[in-house]
C-alpha cells in the first residue's frame, strides 16, 4: 500500500483544517480512520505520510469543490521506502543474484495477472445489479493515481447484503475481493481499481464524483433484454429504495408502499416509463421542498406486480415483503 505525504506544511495544515470541520473533533477523526490521536498528530505535523487508504477516507469528507486542490499538493512513496533505500545497497554487492531473481519473479508474475478482468465483458443479471447498486448508493473517483469505488449502507441492515450478494459478483466478475468495513453505523464495500472506475466512467458513462443529480440508467443497458434492466432495478431499489407500512386505523391492515427517491430527475423518468411499461401503477412526485423526486409504488395488487417482474435481492427489504412473496 503506497503512502501520501503533503509537499509543503501549509497545504498539509490546509487540509486538515477542512476534514475536522466535518468531524467536530480530532477524537471522532481518529475513531473514523479506526486510529488513535496520537497518529492523528503525527500525520497532521508531518512527522508520519498518510497510508493510502486512510488518505482517501479523509478525502471523503471534505467537499467536491476542494478535493481538486489538494491532489497537485501531495506526493506518493512505497510503503516499504526505507528498505528500497537499503535494497539499492545490496543491489550493488550482489548484482547477479538480485537479477536472476527479478527474472524468475517476472516470469511468476506473467503468469499469475491479477484483477485484469475485460471492461467490456457482456451484459449479465450480476453486472447489471451491480450498477443497479452503485447508481442507487455508489461512487466512484479518482485522486491523482488513486481510483475508488465505493457503496455505502447502513451496517445492522445491510451486511448481509454486502456480503452474500455484492461481494460474491465483484469476485465472480472483477476477480476482485472487495474490502468491506464497518463504522459506527455505516458499512462501506471498497474496490481498488482503475479498470473498474473507467469501466464505469467510461463504458456506463456514470459520472466520477458527485452524481446524484445526472446519474441515470446506462443506455447500454435499456437497450439491451429485459432482464438486465430488472435486474438494474433491482439493484437501485436493494440499496436506495424503500418499504413503508402505514399502520394507521384507516387501513384494515398496514398498507405498503415502496418507494424510490433521487434528485435526479432523469432517472426517475427512466424509472416511471419503465414501471409505466409494466403496467406497474405508481405516482411521481417531490419530496418536500427538496430537488428531489420520489416514485412510490402503493398498495399490494401494484408492489406484488414488482416483486414479480423485479424484486429485491437485499434481505432488509425482503422481511418486510415475505407476506406477499
Amino acid at each position: 500500500m503506497k503512502r501520501v505525504y503533503f509537499l509543503n506544511d501549509k497545504d498539509r495544515k490546509d487540509f486538515f483544517d477542512k476534514v475536522k470541520v466535518s468531524k467536530v473533533s480530532w477524537k471522532k477523526l481518529a475513531n473514523f480512520l479506526n486510529t488513535n490521536r496520537a497518529m492523528i498528530d503525527s500525520y497532521r505535523k508531518g512527522n508520519l505520510s498518510i497510508p493510502f487508504e486512510k488518505f482517501s477516507l479523509l478525502m471523503s469528507l471534505i467537499k467536491d469543490e476542494d478535493k481538486n486542490q489538494f491532489n497537485n499538493k501531495v506526493g506518493e512513496k512505497e510503503s516499504n521506502w526505507g528498505q528500497i533505500i537499503g535494497g539499492k545497497k545490496a543491489y550493488k554487492i550482489n548484482k547477479d543474484k538480485f537479477d536472476e531473481g527479478r527474472k524468475k519473479g517476472s516470469r511468476a508474475s506473467k503468469d499469475s495477472v491479477k484483477y485484469n478482468f475485460d471492461v467490456n465483458l457482456p451484459l449479465s443479471k450480476g453486472l447489471c445489479e451491480f450498477i443497479g447498486a452503485i447508481i442507487g448508493d455508489g461512487f466512484t473517483n479518482k485522486y491523482k493515481n488513486f481510483y475508488q469505488t465505493q457503496i455505502t449502507g447502513d451496517k445492522k441492515l445491510d451486511l448481509e447484503y454486502y456480503q452474500k450478494v455484492l461481494k460474491p459478483i465483484c469476485e465472480d466478475l472483477f476477480k476482485i475481493t472487495p474490502k468491506i468495513t464497518e463504522k459506527d453505523n455505516v458499512i462501506r464495500l471498497n474496490i481498488y481499481s482503475k479498470r473498474l472506475f473507467e469501466m464505469l466512467t467510461k463504458r456506463f458513462k456514470i459520472p466520477a464524483g458527485k452524481k446524484c443529480y445526472s446519474v441515470v440508467i446506462p443506455e447500454e443497458i435499456l437497450k439491451s433484454e429485459e432482464k438486465f434492466i430488472n435486474s438494474t432495478l433491482r439493484g437501485m431499489f436493494d440499496t436506495d429504495g424503500g418499504i413503508g407500512l402505514d399502520k394507521r386505523k384507516a387501513y384494515k391492515k398496514p398498507y405498503i408502499r415502496v418507494n424510490y427517491t433521487s434528485a435526479s430527475h432523469d432517472l426517475i423518468e427512466q424509472i416511471h416509463n419503465i414501471l409505466e411499461s409494466y403496467s406497474i401503477n405508481h405516482s411521481v412526485h417531490k419530496k418536500n421542498d427538496a430537488p428531489a423526486q420520489q416514485i412510490q409504488i402503493n398498495g399490494e395488487k401494484n408492489v406484488r406486480l414488482f416483486l414479480r417482474k423485479i424484486g429485491f435481492s437485499n434481505e432488509r427489504h425482503l422481511n418486510k415483503v415475505k407476506h406477499l412473496l
